[in-house]
């Protein structure tokens, strides 16, 4: 569930990063190595996700992710479908706009 109190922005960051973690095959989402790849949401700092505006009152979502050893396109579309599914359940489907899945490392945790 996400909070109606945070801005859309930060609701789809809850929503895209909830989504993904759920994806069999990703362990993590990951700030990255400068730290960068994070959005404030309330009290918490959502680590492997990022938001920007885009036109007609859309948004991007970028995701920064750890992933187990599986084949890595097939698991960036699942993780696509999963938030796009996600936010339109959230009543965000018409605010999300482009979704980038981006594998930051390969775990090999069983």
């Amino acid at each position: 569930m996400v909070p109606a109190s945070l801005s859309t922005r930060q609701q789809l960051a809850r929503a895209a990063l909830s989504a993904a973690l759920a994806v069999d095959g990703v362990v993590a989402g990951t700030a990255g190595r400068q730290g960068t790849h994070v959005t404030p949401a309330g009290p918490e700092l959502l680590q492997g996700v990022t938001v920007a505006a885009e036109r007609a009152g859309r948004y991007s979502v970028d995701l920064f992710l750890v992933c187990r050893p599986v084949a890595l396109r097939p698991l960036a579309e699942r993780v696509r479908e999963q938030v796009r599914q996600a936010t339109a359940l959230a009543g965000l489907g018409n605010r999300l706009g482009a979704v980038g899945v981006h594998v930051e490392d390969v775990e090999a945790t069983p």
